[in-house]
Protein backbone atom coordinates (compact mmCIF):
# COMPACT_ATOMS: atom_id res chain seq x y z
CA UNK A 1 0.00 0.00 0.00
CA UNK A 2 1.40 3.54 -1.03
CA UNK A 3 1.91 5.96 1.76
CA UNK A 4 1.37 9.80 2.10
CA UNK A 5 2.12 12.52 4.98
CA UNK A 6 0.69 15.44 4.75
CA UNK A 7 1.27 18.29 6.89
CA UNK A 8 -1.58 20.70 7.55
CA UNK A 9 -4.39 18.09 6.69
CA UNK A 10 -7.28 19.42 9.02
CA UNK A 11 -8.75 21.77 6.21
CA UNK A 12 -8.33 23.03 2.68
CA UNK A 13 -6.00 21.27 0.40
CA UNK A 14 -4.50 19.15 2.51
CA UNK A 15 -7.82 17.47 3.90
CA UNK A 16 -8.97 17.03 0.49
CA UNK A 17 -5.50 15.51 -0.32
CA UNK A 18 -6.20 13.30 2.66
CA UNK A 19 -9.78 12.33 1.52
CA UNK A 20 -8.61 11.54 -2.41
CA UNK A 21 -6.08 9.51 -1.45
CA UNK A 22 -8.00 7.52 1.10
CA UNK A 23 -10.42 6.94 -1.73
CA UNK A 24 -7.47 5.74 -3.76
CA UNK A 25 -6.84 2.85 -1.14
CA UNK A 26 -3.65 4.61 0.02
CA UNK A 27 -2.19 4.92 3.73
CA UNK A 28 -2.69 8.87 4.61
CA UNK A 29 -0.90 10.40 7.38
CA UNK A 30 -2.34 13.55 8.29
CA UNK A 31 -1.00 15.71 10.73
CA UNK A 32 -2.09 19.12 11.99
CA UNK A 33 -1.89 20.97 15.29
CA UNK A 34 -5.06 20.05 16.73
CA UNK A 35 -6.59 17.13 14.76
CA UNK A 36 -9.60 16.52 17.38
CA UNK A 37 -10.59 19.71 16.52
CA UNK A 38 -10.76 19.24 13.14
CA UNK A 39 -14.65 18.39 11.75
CA UNK A 40 -13.10 17.28 8.38
CA UNK A 41 -10.57 14.42 10.15
CA UNK A 42 -13.17 13.48 12.50
CA UNK A 43 -15.55 12.64 9.49
CA UNK A 44 -12.80 10.72 7.70
CA UNK A 45 -12.12 8.81 10.26
CA UNK A 46 -15.74 8.09 11.23
CA UNK A 47 -15.84 6.02 7.78
CA UNK A 48 -13.64 3.39 9.69
CA UNK A 49 -10.44 3.65 7.35
CA UNK A 50 -7.61 1.68 8.48
CA UNK A 51 -5.31 3.59 6.43
CA UNK A 52 -5.43 6.83 8.05
CA UNK A 53 -3.64 7.49 11.19
CA UNK A 54 -4.21 11.67 12.43
CA UNK A 55 -0.85 12.76 13.82
CA UNK A 56 -0.69 15.91 16.18
CA UNK A 57 2.15 17.77 14.44
CA UNK A 58 3.02 21.77 15.24
CA UNK A 59 5.71 22.25 12.64
CA UNK A 60 7.46 24.87 14.03
CA UNK A 61 8.05 22.84 16.61
CA UNK A 62 11.38 21.18 15.16
CA UNK A 63 11.69 18.86 18.42
CA UNK A 64 8.53 17.35 17.47
CA UNK A 65 9.13 17.25 13.48
CA UNK A 66 11.94 15.09 15.27
CA UNK A 67 10.63 12.71 17.45
CA UNK A 68 7.41 12.14 14.95
CA UNK A 69 10.41 11.05 11.91
CA UNK A 70 11.90 9.00 15.15
CA UNK A 71 8.47 7.21 15.47
CA UNK A 72 8.14 6.58 12.20
CA UNK A 73 11.74 5.03 11.20
CA UNK A 74 11.54 2.39 9.22
CA UNK A 75 8.66 2.96 7.35
CA UNK A 76 8.94 4.56 3.44
CA UNK A 77 7.19 7.68 1.62
CA UNK A 78 6.31 7.38 -1.40
CA UNK A 79 5.07 11.19 -1.00
CA UNK A 80 5.66 13.84 1.60
CA UNK A 81 3.45 16.56 0.82
CA UNK A 82 4.99 19.94 2.24
CA UNK A 83 1.42 21.17 2.45
CA UNK A 84 1.21 23.10 6.18
CA UNK A 85 1.20 27.33 5.23
CA UNK A 86 -0.28 30.23 6.41
CA UNK A 87 -1.51 33.43 4.69
CA UNK A 88 -2.22 35.09 8.38
CA UNK A 89 -5.58 35.10 10.27
CA UNK A 90 -7.75 36.47 6.90
CA UNK A 91 -7.85 34.87 3.67
CA UNK A 92 -6.07 36.45 0.27
CA UNK A 93 -8.17 39.97 -0.39
CA UNK A 94 -8.63 40.62 3.06
CA UNK A 95 -5.57 40.31 4.52
CA UNK A 96 -3.84 42.11 1.96
CA UNK A 97 -3.47 45.70 3.94
CA UNK A 98 -1.45 43.80 7.23
CA UNK A 99 1.62 42.91 4.32
CA UNK A 100 1.13 46.02 2.39
CA UNK A 101 4.02 48.98 2.19
CA UNK A 102 1.68 51.13 4.17
CA UNK A 103 1.02 48.42 6.96
CA UNK A 104 3.36 45.31 7.23
CA UNK A 105 3.22 43.70 10.31
CA UNK A 106 6.24 42.01 10.92
CA UNK A 107 5.45 39.67 13.63
CA UNK A 108 3.40 37.68 11.35
CA UNK A 109 5.60 38.21 8.40
CA UNK A 110 8.13 36.44 10.83
CA UNK A 111 5.60 33.80 11.36
CA UNK A 112 4.65 33.52 7.91
CA UNK A 113 8.38 32.77 6.42
CA UNK A 114 8.44 30.13 10.39
CA UNK A 115 5.59 28.30 9.05
CA UNK A 116 5.87 28.38 5.03
CA UNK A 117 9.27 28.32 4.98
CA UNK A 118 11.64 27.28 7.76
CA UNK A 119 9.05 24.27 8.86
CA UNK A 120 8.89 23.27 5.30
CA UNK A 121 13.14 22.64 5.21
CA UNK A 122 12.79 21.06 8.70
CA UNK A 123 10.49 18.13 7.47
CA UNK A 124 12.00 17.65 4.17
CA UNK A 125 15.37 17.24 5.61
CA UNK A 126 13.96 14.85 9.09
CA UNK A 127 11.89 12.56 6.52
CA UNK A 128 14.60 12.62 3.55
CA UNK A 129 15.38 8.29 4.94
CA UNK A 130 11.59 7.97 4.46
CA UNK A 131 11.09 9.19 1.21
CA UNK A 132 15.11 7.18 0.23
CA UNK A 133 13.14 3.67 1.32
CA UNK A 134 10.30 4.54 -1.12
CA UNK A 135 11.45 2.92 -5.09
CA UNK A 136 9.67 6.24 -6.72
CA UNK A 137 10.16 9.03 -4.14
CA UNK A 138 8.23 12.85 -4.45
CA UNK A 139 8.42 15.25 -2.45
CA UNK A 140 5.75 18.47 -3.19
CA UNK A 141 6.05 22.33 -1.57
CA UNK A 142 3.51 23.72 -1.71
CA UNK A 143 3.66 26.73 -3.12
CA UNK A 144 1.60 29.47 -5.38
CA UNK A 145 1.38 31.67 -7.94
CA UNK A 146 2.09 34.07 -5.90
CA UNK A 147 5.59 33.28 -5.06
CA UNK A 148 6.33 33.57 -9.15
CA UNK A 149 8.50 37.07 -9.21
CA UNK A 150 8.00 37.36 -13.05
CA UNK A 151 4.22 36.81 -12.89
CA UNK A 152 3.59 39.84 -10.24
CA UNK A 153 2.17 41.97 -11.91
CA UNK A 154 0.30 43.86 -8.91
CA UNK A 155 2.30 43.96 -5.60
CA UNK A 156 0.44 43.82 -2.32
CA UNK A 157 1.00 40.72 0.03
CA UNK A 158 4.57 40.99 0.53
CA UNK A 159 4.89 38.59 3.07
CA UNK A 160 3.26 35.77 1.58
CA UNK A 161 4.72 36.14 -1.67
CA UNK A 162 8.32 36.50 -0.15
CA UNK A 163 7.98 33.44 1.70
CA UNK A 164 6.36 31.48 -1.30
CA UNK A 165 9.33 32.58 -3.73
CA UNK A 166 11.75 31.45 -0.61
CA UNK A 167 10.04 28.13 -0.63
CA UNK A 168 10.35 27.84 -4.12
CA UNK A 169 14.29 28.24 -3.80
CA UNK A 170 14.24 25.70 -1.04
CA UNK A 171 12.76 23.25 -3.60
CA UNK A 172 15.17 23.75 -5.99
CA UNK A 173 18.17 23.07 -3.97
CA UNK A 174 16.83 20.24 -2.86
CA UNK A 175 16.49 18.93 -6.28
CA UNK A 176 20.03 19.33 -6.69
CA UNK A 177 21.01 17.90 -3.72
CA UNK A 178 18.84 15.12 -3.27
CA UNK A 179 19.09 13.01 -6.59
CA UNK A 180 17.63 10.08 -6.03
CA UNK A 181 14.14 12.07 -4.68
CA UNK A 182 11.77 13.93 -7.31
CA UNK A 183 11.12 17.57 -5.62
CA UNK A 184 8.75 19.68 -6.54
CA UNK A 185 6.93 23.00 -5.90
CA UNK A 186 3.31 23.14 -6.69
CA UNK A 187 1.16 25.91 -7.69
CA UNK A 188 -2.49 24.94 -7.14
CA UNK A 189 -4.57 27.34 -8.43
CA UNK A 190 -6.28 29.75 -6.71
CA UNK A 191 -8.76 27.84 -4.55
CA UNK A 192 -11.88 28.20 -2.55
CA UNK A 193 -10.55 27.49 1.01
CA UNK A 194 -10.05 29.28 3.96
CA UNK A 195 -6.74 30.82 2.56
CA UNK A 196 -7.67 31.48 -1.09
CA UNK A 197 -11.61 32.85 0.10
CA UNK A 198 -14.83 32.32 -1.02
CA UNK A 199 -14.27 34.76 -4.42
CA UNK A 200 -11.74 32.19 -5.17
CA UNK A 201 -12.32 30.70 -9.02
CA UNK A 202 -10.92 27.21 -8.58
CA UNK A 203 -13.20 24.39 -6.68
CA UNK A 204 -10.05 22.82 -4.25
CA UNK A 205 -11.69 19.23 -4.74
CA UNK A 206 -10.38 19.92 -8.96
CA UNK A 207 -7.50 21.10 -7.75
CA UNK A 208 -6.17 18.39 -6.17
CA UNK A 209 -7.89 15.75 -8.36
CA UNK A 210 -5.67 17.40 -11.19
CA UNK A 211 -2.45 17.62 -8.35
CA UNK A 212 -2.59 13.75 -7.85
CA UNK A 213 -3.22 12.71 -11.44
CA UNK A 214 0.46 14.83 -12.17
CA UNK A 215 1.64 13.33 -9.43
CA UNK A 216 1.21 10.01 -11.16
CA UNK A 217 2.75 10.91 -14.44
CA UNK A 218 5.57 13.13 -13.21
CA UNK A 219 8.89 11.61 -14.51
CA UNK A 220 12.12 12.27 -12.52
CA UNK A 221 13.45 14.32 -15.06
CA UNK A 222 11.07 17.55 -13.85
CA UNK A 223 12.54 17.12 -10.54
CA UNK A 224 13.59 20.93 -9.02
CA UNK A 225 10.57 22.49 -11.18
CA UNK A 226 7.69 24.88 -10.15
CA UNK A 227 4.80 23.22 -11.78
CA UNK A 228 1.33 24.17 -11.49
CA UNK A 229 -1.86 21.40 -11.40
CA UNK A 230 -1.84 21.32 -15.18
CA UNK A 231 2.05 20.19 -15.33
CA UNK A 232 2.71 23.53 -16.73
CA UNK A 233 6.04 25.38 -15.60
CA UNK A 234 5.26 28.38 -13.46
CA UNK A 235 8.42 30.99 -14.22
CA UNK A 236 10.58 31.46 -11.27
Amino acid sequence: MPRILITGASRGLGLEHARQYLEKDWEVIATARNPEASPGLKALESNGSRSLRTVTLDVTDHERIETLAGEMAGESLDILLNNAGTYGPKSAFEGMHYQSLESMDYELWREMHEINVMAAFKVAVCFKPHLEAAANPLLVNMSSDMGSIANNSMGHAYAYRSSKSALNMLTRGMAIEWQNITVIAMAPGWCRTDLGGPEAPVDPVESVRMQQELFERLESSRSGEFINRFGEEVAW
